[in-house]
Order: structure tokens, then sequence, then C-alpha cells
């Protein structure tokens, strides 16, 4: 998440001018600040919130690749380095760097080291850092400290003992050498001599030879040589020449024969190509066509036959494009789109494929042939576009917004009813103008006029969106590049607060409460109009089905599987990694949709916490975050990538752990592709001494099975607060073994005439076997909690899986509860069955339909057919019987629930109650509990059931999806994917959109077969 100071506007001809603008006014605050904490990072110990949805948030900056292709790092000036797979465009690792306030933290510059071990990477730092990690574990393992400017480019020399830092102001560059693997370093060669910032250099394949750009104008050549004995003569001035293309030559890049360099430009739309000895310019490829940016970001193909250049260069679709060139620069020039923003980087693999990086943020992989092969975005909304389109409703409780650039459909958000909506015809925009306060010349303008006279921005600051009053007569909100400022009638200032990023849209209440504001991060928040201060953030994700709000203290709501789109920092000093726990971790104590709704009613989220409690009859108390932390869990070896023995069937884990001596470790989890595997009591972790560093380390080791194929563990460590993030190893098969899984995978699945045979040749059948628990509940003994159909809903669910017989399992078993055989005793029975009966390599499915309420504290209860809603706690199923049974299965578990029927459960006037499942939707399928959950609808919303279907809506499309109409491909199966695609449209379409019901898969859980079709 970026923060309110001053944004550097992506990578267009003027984004230098702002960059540089930007650090000279604010580098001397951060040292100041530095200074003033006495060497230590300001709010190290005041946990800061930040968006996390999987992806950069702000723009991406730099780009580096290994040498094998296998991995790509980005860095951004969301304060993180981000490690992918190249091959699939997973997420490994972020990487977080300390970070302070402000623009501390932002980063500039990431190199790979060419083994894919070690990541460096650097930017803005009070003291000028570079920091080195481990690729693998996302350790920080060492930090260069001291330099005397930003950090602006990163490269290891081939050998990766050796790393080129550029720096900004006239600086020039330095060479550090290790030679223990990157524990430490000393610095091997500099030259200090430049008379501009400089922002390029590459190394020649052979490591004889490094490039380097400046402003000053001039491309300068050095010999490397061994940095071994002494480090005087590792770096040596051959030439330095001023290129007469452009002025400010920016990035470089030597051909593979090191016999041509490429020099893309940051102020004209050019690229020349140089003798790779003489620096002379050889020849300029065509930039015919290229009139709008320019060419920054140069690569060349890994067999020298192609050039490939981009940049601030937009097409005439206005998106930014590659430009290929074919027989190295001389030869026709091709045009691919690949971004809507600037391109910063660009790599190319041995196959072929190109890797790019943009500000939007985005990166991605072309085809040798041009095409899109992946690409990885966050996700966020963009607010962009007609400012008419969004609107608000007059309490400023539901809104409509734009959440792709251009002409898409509106979206609709209502914080009361906390879901999605269509907007309402009754929501409106805020007047921009009017007789009485006339805004003038302000859109993109540094100068926008109200009633004709000047509005004072700060330098390279412009206006981006308004809104008046609803009356028009009494204040302006303007949203502009750094902040949302309010002013009075005559034009004086009532308030300005940091904006997290550009201000692309503003709305005022009709109430007069609200100035609400939607920002370039991808939030909407509210801000109190008398005093300006922020109250609430929503932050509604692209896909329109996730979201997550929330308040300044934390408390928050969240759809299913939204939660982790934020999460919390922890800084530990300028010389440690920040710590990050996402929302989930959090969610016994911080999520409140209840406080969420006094915050929106009262305009006071300081109060929102007591008036809550008061409203529910709680007592909670507040707490703050750092006094709710989990373990950190860090995997020291093997490398996350490794392949191990082709004859191992297990692996040793080392890791450290690390939680506060009040709050020791008092279990540990293991997930083995997303199964639960039996590790040894947490007794055996050593504890961290009464009083001790909370930073201080404890070495643990496990020994995990392994499954046949590749393996993706997950580690999870519990103290009282909760679980731990999950640490995750990923292991390739060996090759051996790759290649026997695939000649096993090979056959055709069977058609859907076919049975397989019961006992395979050799006389031992290895297929897994099917466990239903299925209870469903109509004719309670309260006749005033009756429902029509959940009894028969379980009656058909179960007998759908019973026809799976003979087919992917073995033997499919069975356990039907409903009505009067589906007493409280009942279902805890049926529990404790399904959990002695499963094994690892079983699947076990459990159903439950009927009624469910939250209780004042809000946990949630699944009410048997001899429920007394008098005596709720000691009649009802407590939610957490049922997520100890499904978290300890060792196989694979779905969890089907249909519990959100209509009706006052619990009569009128009690307090509290309501029915919402997110809560243990959300708890079920976090990656600790493993647990794949189909939900029948979402939030408070309500599920419906009909005698034209004979079933509830989301019980009808299971069960016809199950019996193959999920089968889309018609490839005999029907996965778990595959049947959540199917119900998502089928209930939509039989409730005419008024049910959406939710599939959260937990992270580490790959998708499978689960039932032939029929």
């Amino acid at each position: 998440m970026t923060d309110g100071t001053r944004r550097q506007r992506p990578l267009k001809p003027l984004w230098l001018v702002a960059l540089a603008l930007g650090l000279l006014l604010l580098a001397p605050l951060a040292r100041q600040a530095w200074a003033q904490a006495g060497g230590t990072i300001a709010g190290v110990d005041a946990p800061q919130l930040h968006i996390e949805p999987g992806a950069h948030t702000a723009p991406i900056r730099a780009l580096s690749i290994d040498a094998g292709g296998r991995y790509a790092v980005t860095a951004a000036e969301d304060k993180t380095a981000r490690v992918w797979d190249l091959a699939t465009g997973a997420q490994l690792q972020v990487l977080r760097p300390p970070a302070g306030p402000g623009g501390e933290g932002r980063l500039y510059a990431a190199a790979l080291s060419p083994d894919g071990r070690f990541i460096a990477t650097g930017g803005w730092s009070a003291q000028n850092d570079v920091y080195v990690f481990q690729r693998g574990s996302g350790q920080l393992v060492h930090r260069i400290t001291g330099l005397p400017n930003v950090i602006t480019h990163l490269v290891f020399t081939p050998d990766g003992r050796q790393l080129v830092v550029n720096l900004w102001g006239r600086n020039g560059i330095r060479l550090y050498a290790s030679d223990d693997g990157w524990r430490s370093s000393r610095e091997a060669g500099a030259d200090r001599d430049y008379a501009g910032e400089s922002y390029g250099a590459d190394i020649s394949r052979d490591g004889s030879r490094l490039v380097t750009s400046a402003f000053d104008g001039l491309v300068r050549l050095y010999a490397l040589g061994d940095a071994g004995s002494g480090g005087g003569a590792a770096l040596r001035l051959l030439k330095g020449v001023r290129v007469p293309t452009g002025q400010q030559p920016f990035a470089l890049a030597f051909s593979p024969d090191r016999q041509r360099i490429a020099v893309g430009f940051g102020d004209v739309p050019a690229v020349a190509v140089l003798d790779g000895a003489e620096l002379s310019t050889a020849y300029l490829p065509s930039a015919r066509g290229v009139d709008n940016g320019t060419l920054s970001a140069v690569a060349w193909s890994q067999d020298g036959r192609q050039l490939f250049a981009a940049g601030a260069w937009k097409r005439a679709d206005g998106q930014h494009g590659v430009r290929r060139w074919a027989d190295a620069g001389r030869g026709a020039a091709t045009d691919t789109t690949v971004a809507g923003n600037s391109v910063v980087a660009l790599r190319t693999l041995a196959d072929g494929r190109l890797v790019f990086a943009a500000t939007d943020p985005a990166w991605g992989v072309l085809t040798p042939s041009g095409e899109l092969a992946l690409q990885s975005r966050a996700g966020l909304a963009d607010f962009r576009g007609d400012r008419a389109r969004f609107r608000l409703s007059a309490t400023g409780a539901a809104l409509a917004f734009p959440v792709a650039y251009g002409n898409q459909p509106v979206a609709g958000f209502d914080l009361d009813a906390m879901a999605w909506t269509e907007p309402a015809a009754s929501l409106q925009a805020s007047p921009v103008s009017s007789q009485e306060m006339a805004l003038a010349n302000w859109l993109q303008s540094p100068r926008p006029q109200l009633n004709g006279r000047d509005i004072a921005l700060e330098p390279n600051e412009v206006a981006l969106s308004a809104a008046l009053d609803a009356r028009g007569n009494t204040s302006l909100a303007l949203g502009t590049s750094f902040y949302l400022r309010l002013l009075q009638r005559d034009g004086r200032e009532r308030w300005r607060m940091p904006a997290p990023g550009s201000t692309w849209q503003v709305a005022q209440s009709q109430d007069g409460r609200w100035v609400v504001a939607a920002f370039g991060d991808g939030s909407i928040r509210w801000y109190r109009s008398a005093d300006g201060a922020e109250q609430l953030a929503l932050l509604p994700h692209a896909d329109r089905r996730r979201w997550v709000a929330w308040t300044p203290q934390g408390y928050y709501a969240a759809s299913p599987g939204g939660e982790d789109l934020i999460g919390w920092q922890l800084d530990r000093g300028p010389a440690r990694a920040a710590d990050f726990f996402a929302g989930s971790r959090f969610r016994a104590g911080q999520f409140r949709p209840d406080v969420i709704a006094q915050t929106l009613a009262t305009a006071n989220a300081a109060a929102a916490l007591q008036t809550a409690n008061s409203a529910e009859g709680r007592k909670t108390a507040a707490v703050r975050i750092e006094q709710q932390l989990p373990p950190v869990v860090n995997l020291l070896s093997p490398v996350d990538g490794e392949a191990p023995a082709s004859t191992a069937s297990s692996v040793r884990l080392e890791m450290a752990l690390r939680t506060q001596a009040d709050a020791p470790v008092t279990s540990l989890r293991v997930r083995v592709n997303g199964r639960v595997v039996a590790v040894p009591a947490a007794e055996a972790v050593p504890r961290p001494a009464p009083g001790s560093d909370p930073a201080q380390e404890v070495r643990h080791t496990l020994t995990v099975p392994l499954p046949g194929g590749d393996a993706e563990i997950m580690v999870f460590a519990e103290n009282r607060n909760g679980f731990s993030t999950p640490a995750v190893l990923r292991l390739r098969a060996p090759a051996v073994q790759a290649a026997q899984t695939v000649q096993a995978a090979a056959p055709v699945p069977p058609p859907r005439s076919a049975t397989p045979e019961a006992t395979p040749p050799g006389g031992i059948d290895t297929r897994p076997a099917l466990y239903v628990l299925a209870v469903g509940i109509a004719k309670y003994r309260d006749a005033g909690l009756r429902l029509d159909y959940p009894a028969k809903d379980a009656t058909d669910f179960a007998a759908a899986f019973q026809n799976q017989q003979q087919g992917l399992y073995r033997k499919v078993v069975v356990k039907l509860l409903k009505d009067e055989t589906a007493r409280r005793d009942d279902v805890l029975d049926g529990l404790e069955w399904i959990r002695r009966e499963m094994t690892a390599r079983d699947v076990g499915v459990v159903f439950l339909a009927g009624h469910g309420v939250n209780d004042s504290d809000g946990v949630y209860y699944y009410l048997p057919q001899d429920v007394d809603t008098e005596r709720l706690k000691r009649s009802g199923v407590i939610f957490t019987e049922i997520k100890n049974t499904l978290a300890a299965l060792p196989g694979k578990v779905l969890f089907f629930v249909d519990t959100c029927h209509a009706g006052n459960v619990l009569g009128t006037g009690r307090r509290g109650v309501r029915n919402d499942i997110t809560a243990i939707v959300n708890e079920l399928s976090s990656a600790e509990n493993g647990v794949v959950v189909f939900a029948a609808s979402t939030g408070r919303q309500e599920a419906q059931e009909s005698s034209d279907w004979g079933n509830g809506a989301f019980t009808k499309a299971v069960i016809e999806g199950v019996r193959g109409q999920a089968d889309f491909a018609h490839t005999g199966r029907v996965t778990h994917k595959m049947l959540d695609l199917y119900i998502a449209e089928r209930v939509k379409a039989l409730t005419r959109g008024s049910q959406s019901p939710v599939t959260i898969v937990p992270q580490g859980v790959p998708d499978f077969p689960l039932v032939l079709a029929q």
C-alpha cells in the first residue's frame, strides 16, 4: 500500500523529473526523522495496515531474472520486492525490507543473482541501504549501508559474487564484493566522478565488462576484474562517450557476444546501438511510429538476433507496447501491446520468451511470437474515468463506482447490507461547480481556480477530482495527486489529508457528514467532513466478489475470501526484515462487522467499539495488534524449488521460530499438498527465555513424509493468539519420478458409461475411499423453526455421492442424519464417526442444511433438531466442534453448508443475533485448516428453496453438478473447481441473481477430481 506523500507519476517523459524533485524535497526530511528517532525507523512498535492483494499495489520500478529462467523478482513503490515463478506466474515470496513513514522504504532497484540464490534490493531509505535476501527462504542476510544517496539500479556479476550499485545525484556507482555468500561484503571499486544521476548498468555475459549510463549524458565502459585479493583493480574505467542520440541515456544491454550495446533514453523516442568496445554509434534501429513517449527499456534476445525496446511510448490505442526488431535491430519492427502504463524493464529467456514489467503495476511474459503467455496484476479496482459515475446515497452508506478504466459498467456496494449491489437510481454524483462556487481550470491542472482565484497546490501536485457539497454553496472537496483537501467557499483550506494514491474520484454525502474518495491504491475511504479524520475504508476487489472494509483501529468486515486483502506490517529496525501478518491472523479479535456498522452510523471510529459492544451486549476490550501476534515461521532448508533425492520418502525441514516470550508455541501443523500430516508435539520446540529479545529465533527440525510427484509443504506454528502465516516450501519431483508421474497420469479418463475395476490387476485397490456425512433438518422439535427442504436436500445430496460407488473410489460410505435422527448428540457422533474412519488417502465430505445462527458474541451455532433456542450454548452444535473435526481430517476435505434460511430463529428482541456465515467460511478455508468450503450464500443473504425445484437452490445446483452437468469440457470427471463454476452460475440463474453462493479454496490445496460425471 503506497503512502500519502508525494507519489511520483508512472514512467512518462516527465517521470524522472518528478522523481528527482520528490527525492530532493523528501530525502532531507527522512534523514531528519531518522536522526530524531535515534537511528531507528519510526513506527517499529506501531503496526501499519497495508493492502495485500497478492501482487504489487504501486508502480513497479525494477525487474530481474535468474540465468536459468526459473524466477523473476520485481521491486515497487509499495515497499516490497516479490519473487515469481516464471513458468506459472505464481508468487513465491514477498520481501519486506525495513520501511518507515512516507516514502521511507520505496524500492527502485532489484537484482537476482544469476544462480537464483540471492536477491539485492534497494531504493529510498534513511541510510541508503541495499538489502540482500536469500531467494529460497526469504531471509534478510546482509545490509550494505551508508551509501550517499538513493539506490536507482542494481546488477550482479555472472558469478554472483559482486554487485554494482547505481546512485541518484552526482554520486556515481559502487562495486561491492562478498566471499561468504553475502553474509558480509566490502567495497571493491567505485567511480564517484559522475555529473548526473545514474539509472542504468549491464554486465557482459563473460563478466569482463560493465557499462553504465548517467544523466550527465555519458555512457561509460569499465573493465571488471577479480575482486578476491584487494579490490582496487576490480573496476577500471576504459572509456566514457557522450551519445549524440539523446541527453539522458537510461537502460543499457550488452549483446550476448559483447560486440554491441543497446541504449534506451529518457528524453527521446529512440534506441542507439553502440560498438561494444569503442562506444561509437553503430546504427539506430527504426523508431518510425514512436511519436508518443520514449523507449527507455532495452533487451537482446539470448541469441542476439532480435532487439526489444519499450518505455513510456503509447501506441495508437492508448496502450503501451514493446517494439521488436529483427536482424539485431537493423531489420523490420513488430509492435505488441503489453500494458496500460509505462514499461520499465525487459528481460529475455533462452526459449525466446520476453519478460516485461510495467508501472500499472503489472508484469508478464510474451511468447516468441508476441502473444501474452501470462500476466500478473493486483486485481484492484481502477477508479479512473467519468467523474459522474462515482455516486453516493444520502448517508454515504451506498455508492456506485467504476472498477475498470474505460466505458465499463459501474459496480455498487452497500455498507449497511455489507454486500455488492446493483447501483440504485437514487444515488447521486456531487456537483462540481455552481453559481456560488465556480470551479474552473481544474482537471489535471496544477492551478485550479475557485471563483476566479487560484487554489494553491504544491509543486508537481495536480487536481484530479472535485465535489461540492449537496447545495453547492459551502465547501469544495478537491482530490489531487498528493492530497484530499476540503476548502471553504472563500477558498481557505479547512483541512487536507495525505492521499494513499492518486485521488481519482471524490464525492460529498448529502447529509453533510462524509467526504468519500476513491484512490489509486484501489481503496475507497470515508473522511469526516468536520475535521478530515479518516474513519472507514473499503477495498472492493475487481472480481466483484471479494471485499474488505476496515477502521483505522483495524476492526474489519469482509466477504468470504476477502479478509487477507489487508494485513499488518511490523517493522523491526533498520537491519531486519519487517514482519507481515495477514488480516485473517487477527480474526478472533478484529473481525467485527458491528463495529463497521457503528462507525458508519456515528462517524466516530474511535468510539465505535464501545458503541457496538453496548448494542450487542458484549464486554470485549480493545487489544492492540502487537499484543495479538501469532508466531513467525521461516523455513531455512532445504531451498525452495529444489528436487530431493529420487529415493527420498521424507524431507528434513530446518526452521526458525519466533514468538513472544509470554505466548510460546503450543502446536505445530504441517500440510503437504493440502493434506495434514502427523508431526511431533510442540513440546519439542525450544521456548524463548522470559524477558528475552522478541527478535530472538529458536531453531527446530521436523521430518515430513513426501508424496509422489511435486510437493508443496506448509508449516504452521500456533500460540495463544492463533496460527502463524504459513511458511511454504515447494519441492520438485526428481526427473525420474516426474517422468513416472506423467506416464501414470497419461491414460484418458474412462467414458461416462465405463466402470473402473473394483480391484485393479495385482489385487490391491489403491483408490481412495469417500466418506460422506450429510445432515439436514426440516422438522425441528420447535415448530417455529421448521423448514421445507433441508432433510430432502441431505437425502438427495447423499444419494448423488452414493452413486459414485466403484467410480473414483474403492468404496463410498454415507452417514445420513435427518430430522429426528439429527439431534445434537447424533450430529456430534457423526462428526466423530468421519474423524475416526478417514485415512490420509481418503476424501471426506460434510453437508449441513437447516438453521445456523451467530450469538451475541459472534459465535456460530448449527441448530440440531432438538435445539432449545433459550439454551443455545448447551443445545446447539458450536462451530468449534465442526472446525476441530474438519481441520483434523487427514485426507482431502470438502464442506457444504446451507444454513442461511429465512426466519426469526431466536425470536424478536434478541440482541446481536444474525445469520452471517462469513467468519466460519473464512476460518475453515484458512490455510492451516485446509477445508474447501462451498457456502450456499454470501454474508447475510438468505438461502432460497422452492417447490419448483424440489430442493434448495444451492443443493439442486450441487446435485446437478455432481451428476455431470459441471463437466463443461466433457472430460468424464468433475473437479471441485468445475463444480464451483457450475454452482455459481446455476444458483444465480435459479434465483435471478438474488443468491450468491461462494466457494473458497485454501492456499496449498490443488484442484482434484471429485466425482466421475454420470
